[in-house]
């Protein structure tokens, strides 16, 4: 017999939650909830009846009696707050980073589309005029050292660069952050503040970083891509200050909560700060009593990259870490190339419009070898890729790889997805690839990218998801937040629509059917993080997560999809108003 090696480490991290959950429920109270269930699952798609204990459903049936098995002869509860509502799965967003939403809930936000954050709401702008006008508004109002902002894009505000906030704040050290986060322009006050004032100074230090020289500018004050974690680890002292990651650690929490999403993933543990800081700044705000949700670690290939016995950092990293709400499961988080918000990912031709390159966050040769290094590992990987050149590049190095190699855990997700053809969706099909997609690229996006950069064809038929439902593909919504809210209605609503800011339509025969919308944000997001096992859907044996709703999203059509309201959130059993 031949021991599969990859199939026994990838199955490892689920092991421990089912030993739990059986020793659970035996001996505790049993609650049972009535509503109106959508349980996501084909075979039972709803129930009246729910019985829960211990936090794990036990059953669920149209009768109070029917569930009598699993009630006689125990402590046992009716609860009826929820009786005729619409009761759904705890809802997914598959892709969230806390710590980069907790920095970006700190920061004023002047960005395209509109906002609703939990300490202010933000109205989008989409004239440079009125960009900088509401800049010279926040200067003048905003008196932090230095002034941090996020939202700016070339396309809605206009041109930008570093003599153009010297002008703008000539003493004042002032940090402008691209749409995509992906890319911060900065004045010379800042550069100096930096140490790096003169061109030599800036030429050294992100030679230093081994960055893309194309992926920087001194007289533009251009850090982006493989430049960026210069300007992070410059910016660090202030964006992840205490009581500053305190707060947006709470606002997160508060937006999760608010609207229903009980599971997430962050795919991409070590931004700012590396895998243990970080890994231990979120399990203090997570492993908390009062925290409705469970959140997954998953590491940067390029962290994992130093660590020579990969077996040992991650048993290390979950006797450290894990707990009754985080997770480091058995996966790694890949990026080919740039970002779609700052146009940087890489298009086969005929390329963009202007005929600049995109960018590759990290070179196919590379990118190559982390494949290759983490598949026979045993990991399941997380690739982020945005233009139809990166995929190529991703499906080309994939395909060798993990065909006739896979064990039965072992998975591949392409993160994001902005731009793919028909030919390629097949593709990913055949070779059994999970997607998590973003569909806000459509909303935010397609009009402008129409008219700059990919023409109306392309930038019609971005986010091509109709084609991976009608492919049989698994298809999870994310947020990435903030490069889009964290409301997976919302989320859901756009996929289904395709509606742009400006209330154009494009391709409408890409748009997803409702159904296949609401579960890419309950079972299928759960699938693109490996947990549909134990979340996503409402069966026996899965974690007790419910998200109550204000109506009932099957039957109210893809338009009014985003006017579906979340009005009370059950993590594991326990009630959470919002």
């Amino acid at each position: 017999m031949k021991f599969d090696r990859r199939g026994m480490l990838a199955g490892i991290g689920a092991l421990p939650l089912a030993s739990v959950a059986a020793k659970a429920f035996a001996r505790d109270p049993v609650t049972v909830f009535e509503a109106n269930f959508v349980t996501m699952e084909p075979s039972l798609p709803e129930a009246r009846f729910v019985a829960v204990s211990g936090g794990i459903i036990l059953g669920l049936a149209d009768s109070v009696a029917a569930l009598t098995p699993w009630t006689a002869n125990r402590e046992a509860k009716l609860d009826r707050s929820f009786a005729g509502k619409t009761v759904f799965p705890g809802l997914i967003d598959p892709h969230i980073h806390p710590m980069q939403s907790a920095v970006m809930l700190n920061v004023p936000f002047i960005a395209p589309d509109d906002w609703v954050l939990p300490r202010v709401n933000s109205a989008g702008v989409r004239t440079a005029a009125g960009y900088r006008e509401r800049l010279r508004a926040l200067l003048a109002s905003d008196a932090s050292h230095p002034l941090i902002t996020w939202g700016y894009h070339e396309l809605f505000h206009g041109a930008l660069d570093r003599s153009m906030l010297d002008e703008l704040a000539p003493d004042r050290p002032l940090v402008v952050w691209q749409r995509s986060f992906h890319e911060v322009i900065v004045n010379s006050s800042m550069l100096r503040e930096w140490g790096l004032a003169d061109e030599a100074a800036f030429n050294a230090a992100l030679a230093a970083t081994k960055a893309d020289p194309a992926h920087f500018s001194f007289r533009q004050g251009l850090f982006s891509e493989t430049a960026l974690p210069l300007a992070l680890a410059k910016m660090r002292p202030v964006i992840l200050a205490a009581d500053k990651l305190k707060a947006g650690m709470a606002d997160l929490r508060t937006l999760m909560l608010r609207h229903g999403v009980t599971t997430t993933a962050d795919m991409a543990t070590g931004i700012f700060a590396g895998f243990d800081v970080e890994a231990g700044l979120i399990r203090s705000a997570f492993e908390a009593s009062d925290c409705a949700a469970r959140i997954d670690l998953v590491p940067m290939a390029n962290e994992l990259d130093k660590v020579t016995d990969i077996d040992a950092w991650y048993k290390t990293a979950r006797d450290r870490l894990e707990g009754n709400h985080l997770r480091v499961p058995r996966r790694v988080k890949l990026l080919a190339d740039g970002a779609y918000f700052g146009q940087n990912m890489r298009m086969n031709p005929p390329g963009y419009t202007d005929g600049h390159l995109g960018k590759w966050i990290t070179e196919p040769a590379d990118f190559a070898r982390q494949v290759r290094r983490y598949w026979e590992a045993g990991l399941s990987l997380h690739i982020h890729v945005n233009g139809d050149e990166g995929l190529d590049v991703v499906l080309n190095t994939l395909e060798p790889v993990i065909t006739g190699l896979r064990s039965a855990r072992q998975t591949v997700t392409l993160e994001h997805l902005g731009y793919s053809t028909e030919a390629q969706n097949r593709r990913i099909s055949r070779l059994g690839l999970f997607v998590s997609g973003q569909p806000n690229y459509v909303r935010v996006l397609g009009d402008a990218y129409a008219a700059h950069g990919l023409g109306p064809d392309r930038a019609a038929t971005m986010d091509r998801f109709g084609s991976l439902e009608r492919l049989g593909v698994p298809l999870g919504l994310h947020s990435d937040f903030n490069m889009a809210p964290i409301d997976p209605f919302y989320l859901a609503w756009i996929a289904a629509s395709r509606i742009t800011l400006d209330g154009n339509t494009l391709a409408p025969q890409e748009r997803l059917s409702v159904g296949k919308a609401l579960r890419a944000i309950t079972i299928e997001a759960a699938q693109v993080i490996g947990r549909d096992h134990e979340i996503g859907s409402i069966a026996a044996g899965k974690r007790a997560d419910f998200a109550v709703l204000d109506r009932d999203p099957r039957k109210i059509g893809a338009a009014m999809l985003r006017q579906t309201k979340v009005e009370a959130t059950v993590y594991e059993g326990r009630i959470f108003n919002v």
